[in-house]
């Protein structure tokens, strides 16, 4: 979005109207500089809104809400629009609770076509990249370049992010279309108590040592590995592919990274798609084979829908892939056992010659700082872009940041921000975080149809070659959905 001089001027404005107001409190607000007397104190008063912001997990819990046992109510967001008002008393925040039951993909295609969207709003950035060209949202570009006026010697907002959140928020045109605060990662979870009833001794760290493990698991009576083929749970499929595909291909994936900022996304699928190089189908079928030879360690009815989650809170289920974000979790209702965190299976060169033998991680910017704003404010209501603008900078502060961590437990993506100790696991070393995940990385219809393609497979006698046969038409399809939806993406 171009902003003009006058919005510029008042974003300027907003800073400076909080400045003054807390100068005339004992504390003035952190990172603002403190005017010298006789500096001007007329500001411009701007027009009084609210914005409703969809702030996702990290949202202040409702007030009303009946919380269950061992949950903590939320209110660190809360207490920063508090502070946010008492500087700024033409600006309201208020929360918009996301409806239950429903789909981000369904809900913003509702909600744009109605032009009702929330005003802030979270989305995987993934999901928005096929809709760019229907301004489901704003251009950040030129906001992120200007200097936050809450952060002492910040010059460019977009400084204060890590580079995977930067990344992140770059669409297919080069243009930012929202800010990342915090970020997420996955590891495997596991059971201490099984592994030593089961004789494990130490960590697995390669696909052999994990089959060895699930088999000792297995005689001991556990689940050893949870997983479902369900598109309502979250989020085996995907992150096995993320994980495995990764391995197999390692700096050949990056042939599909046109732009070369270490994201595959939805454009350069598209055209690697039309060059006949995505997927690259011999490591597709082998990913299946090494999917399909877990089959034996999952639990019944994992072909469905099965909380493999509170199997492994019962203590039946022995392992299972899972976000930071549980910890959160854990620390409600503690678990009647030690756990710990290990990363996937190194795939090593006996299995797949072309194997680098390195550990990688699904780690990067997925936490429930993520925000956007629909792309038809710029015309609606630009005096309001301008005051979110303002108010997101105010969030971004460092220790603002941090408060909201502290309840959500995920990963800082905000330099001088800090994320609770339990948090350490996913700070550990390790050799590159994945650049593509699975087919979600074209657009969510995508993965839910490529669930589809496991759901045949993986419970069945379908052989190899069938899987690929029915790969090829069901992304075919989804491709076309993309490209028609994209048409200046057909080449």
């Amino acid at each position: 979005m171009k902003h003009t001089r006058r919005q510029f001027l008042q974003l300027s404005a907003l800073a400076a109207a909080g400045v003054v107001l807390a100068a005339c409190t004992p504390t003035a607000v952190p990172g603002t500089a403190v005017p010298k007397a006789g500096a001007a104190t007329a500001v411009k008063v701007l027009k009084t809104m609210t914005i409703l912001h969809w702030a996702q997990s990290a949202e202040p819990t409702d007030p009303s809400a009946q919380l269950e046992a061992g949950a903590v109510r939320k209110v660190a967001f809360q207490e920063i629009a508090d502070e946010y008002k008492a500087g700024h008393p033409n600006v309201t925040i208020n929360w918009y609770r996301f409806p239950a039951g429903s789909t981000t993909q369904e809900w913003l295609l509702a909600r744009m076509a109605a032009e009702d969207c929330p005003d802030i709003f979270w989305s995987n950035a993934d999901d928005l990249w096929p809709h760019i060209n229907k301004g489901w949202a704003l251009d950040f570009t030129e906001y992120m370049n200007m200097p936050n006026p809450y952060v002492a010697g910040n010059k460019a907002w977009k400084d204060q992010f890590e580079d995977v959140a930067i990344f992140a928020q770059t669409g297919p045109d080069g243009k930012m279309y929202g800010v990342n605060m915090d970020g997420a990662g996955v590891l495997t979870v596991y059971n201490k108590k099984a592994f030593k009833e089961a004789g494990i001794e130490k960590e697995p760290k390669t696909w052999g040592e994990f089959m060895d493990a699930w088999k000792k698991l297995l005689a001991k009576g556990y689940i050893p590995y949870g997983a479902d083929l369900s598109t309502k749970t979250c989020c085996f499929p995907h992150w096995f592919e993320g994980h495995t595909m990764c391995q197999l291909l390692w700096d050949d994936i990056f042939k599909w990274d046109d732009d070369k900022n270490k994201i595959v996304d939805s454009k350069e699928l598209a055209k690697h798609y039309q060059l006949g190089d995505w997927p690259d189908w011999e490591a597709f079928k082998f990913m299946g084979t090494l999917m399909k030879s877990m089959v034996p360690y999952f639990p019944k009815g994992f072909e469905g829908e099965i909380d493999y989650r509170q199997l492994f809170r019962r203590g039946e289920c022995a392992m299972y892939m899972e976000g930071n974000w549980q910890i959160s979790a854990f620390k409600a209702s503690p678990l009647d056992f030690d756990f710990g965190w290990i990363s996937f299976p190194v795939i090593t060169k006996d299995m797949w010659p072309k194997s680098q033998e390195k550990v990688l991680r699904i780690q990067g910017a997925w936490g429930a700082m993520q925000y956007h704003v629909p792309g038809y404010l710029a015309k609606k209501d630009p005096d309001k872009v301008t005051s979110i603008m303002d108010w997101l900078m105010f969030v971004s502060k460092p220790e603002n940041v941090t408060r909201v961590l502290m309840e959500t437990s995920l990963v800082p993506l905000t330099k001088g921000a800090k994320g609770i100790p339990e948090l350490e696991p996913f700070t550990r070393p390790y050799d590159r975080a994945v650049p593509y995940q699975s087919w979600n990385s074209l657009s969510g219809g995508a993965l839910t149809a490529e669930y589809g393609v496991w759901q045949k497979y993986l419970p069945t006698a379908m052989t190899d070659d069938e899987l690929i046969v029915t790969a090829k038409a069901t992304l075919a399809e989804e491709v076309k959905k993309v490209l028609e939806s994209n048409p200046e993406w057909k080449i």
